[in-house]
């Protein structure tokens, strides 16, 4: 009798399994064709805009710009400038496959970052990729899973579990369901701290104002939060979607 209840308890929870992987495959391919469909996503591969934002840090608004570039699978440029109390301070951070960096100066003094800082690098690119979505479908590299719906801003959203298997790490997804756009992501890095000192935070940015850019709906505007906590607010611009980028774009120096 027990080992009848246990492949029972087998069975059933297998096919729970697969109906929550079959429900987040519909959500996703749903999120695909309101992103644009698989052609144009799988098109533009590669990208770059500028941004403009501000971030909270240990009780300051700082007003900061920048530009990002990227290519997937695996490349990924960030170059942020802020002043900080009359100090400037600049961000790199650049990947290229397993190589990556980053660089933060304050006041002309480089400033040691954190060991964590090429994982968190890593899953950014690795969720650069995934939200182009035809990516998620590839059980070699992703594996998703159905959640429970969740509230966002006051509506119902679809959640999608996604495994990164490459890192072993997870993000979620969430979907309106009425219109298939991606509205929020969320998932674990490593943020300022109290007192400023790096620690492990839940980031969840919602994804704003989408506008269409060479037929690909593209969120214009993320509001970040640590751990509940509002950290950013970034807006981009001068959107550019590209086939490729030329290689020398991304260069990491020993």
């Amino acid at each position: 009798m027990r080992h009848w209840f246990l492949g029972l308890a087998v069975a059933v929870l297998g096919a729970t399994a697969a109906a929550a992987d079959e429900k987040a495959e519909a959500v996703v391919k749903k999120a695909i064709e309101a992103h644009g469909g698989a052609a144009a996503l799988d098109k533009y591969k590669a990208g770059r805009f500028n941004m403009k934002g501000e971030l909270s840090l240990m009780g300051l608004d700082i007003a900061f710009t920048g530009k990002l570039a990227f290519m997937s699978p695996d490349r990924y440029k960030l170059e942020m400038e802020a002043d900080i109390m009359g100090q400037k301070m600049t961000v790199h951070q650049t990947a290229i496959g397993e190589k990556a960096k980053s660089t933060v100066v304050v006041g002309g003094m480089t400033i040691p970052v954190p060991d964590s800082d090429k994982e968190d690098l890593k899953m950014s690119v690795a969720l650069q990729e995934a939200e182009q979505f035809t990516p998620l479908l590839d059980k070699k590299r992703f594996e998703i899973t159905a959640g429970p719906d969740e509230d966002v801003e006051g509506a119902k959203a679809s959640v999608v579990t996604v495994k990164i298997k490459a890192l072993n790490k997870e993000a979620k997804f969430y979907f309106d369901p009425k219109t298939g756009l991606l509205v929020k992501s969320a998932h674990k890095t490593t943020g300022p701290g109290d007192g400023g000192a790096p620690a492990e935070v839940l980031e969840e940015a919602l994804h704003k104002d989408y506008k269409k850019i060479q037929g690909v709906q593209t969120s214009t505007k993320q509001v970040v939060f640590h751990d509940g906590k509002k950290f950013m607010t970034l807006e981009a611009s001068d959107i550019e979607l590209l086939e490729k980028l030329d290689d020398k774009e991304f260069t990491i120096d020993d």
